[in-house]
């Protein structure tokens, strides 16, 4: 299959990006500035991985990517809206500052997924595509329990994405083959958590979880690949939630 994965240049997403090359499929690696670390790990190495730079903050952003992946593997069967950022803004900032780092966070966290949704919705419509498109949005645990107050944004543009997978699925699914999901992961141990840990402490990160360890990126890995094979279908629009047990619904 074609899988279109955003912010695949480290953690999660690279994660995700590496099972599917390894299950055989092909691959779009989307990331914003840190293309050479991709091609040393993976696109070197595996001829099934296209790499891919572009800054999803910006409208022109997305509409590049949309147009590369077109031009690169035609119409995708499966996109991973993965790339995301979580910067943390305190209250106390000037609402200036505050205002630009909120509309940062939502425009990469929840408008870009809903962007690159729309435009290959259309685009199936249009065509009429018939084979169906997955589309995965990684969420949060925040987006249901909220977030500590210096993450009011990224709590927010998690929550939206819950939200986003579950119209799709509700107005797609039947007529235009449209299938959506949400994964939700706790606390990851990735390079950006570690922005995180720094400024509150491991054990806030830890806090809650009933296993021996942090949830690492292999963890979700796996699921993504299982929910692209279509073995997950009758889920659609539904939230998983990996998270150590940090946050039981």
């Amino acid at each position: 299959m074609k899988v279109l994965v955003t912010g695949a240049s480290r953690g999660i997403g690279l994660e995700i990006a590496t099972e599917l090359l390894s299950d055989g499929h092909e691959v779009i690696l989307h990331c914003n500035k840190n293309k050479n670390n991709i091609q040393k790990k993976v696109s070197k190495t595996n001829k099934k991985a296209s790499v891919y730079s572009s800054d999803i903050s910006t409208l022109n952003g997305v509409k590049k990517l949309i147009t590369f992946s077109l031009e690169t593997f035609g119409y995708p069967d499966a996109i991973v809206n993965n790339a995301g950022i979580a910067e943390s803004s305190y209250v106390d900032l000037d609402l200036e500052t505050w205002s630009k780092m909120y509309d940062k966070t939502m425009h990469i966290n929840l408008k870009a997924p809903a962007l690159i949704c729309k435009e290959f919705i259309k685009i199936k419509k249009l065509k009429k595509i018939s084979n169906k498109l997955r589309i995965i949005n990684i969420s949060s645990r925040a987006a249901f329990r909220g977030e500590v107050e210096d993450f009011i944004s990224y709590a927010c543009s998690k929550g939206g994405l819950v939200s986003l997978t579950k119209t799709i699925a509700k107005s797609f699914g039947l007529k235009e083959k449209v299938l959506a999901f949400t994964i939700a992961p706790g606390f990851v141990n990735t390079e950006m958590a570690q922005d995180f840990i720094k400024e509150h402490g491991e054990g806030l990160a830890k806090k809650g979880i009933v296993l021996s360890r942090l949830t690492e990126p292999k963890d979700i890995a796996p699921l993504v690949s299982f929910i692209i094979s279509g073995k997950m279908d009758h889920s659609t629009g539904s939230t998983f939630d990996i998270n150590a047990g940090s946050y039981m619904r």
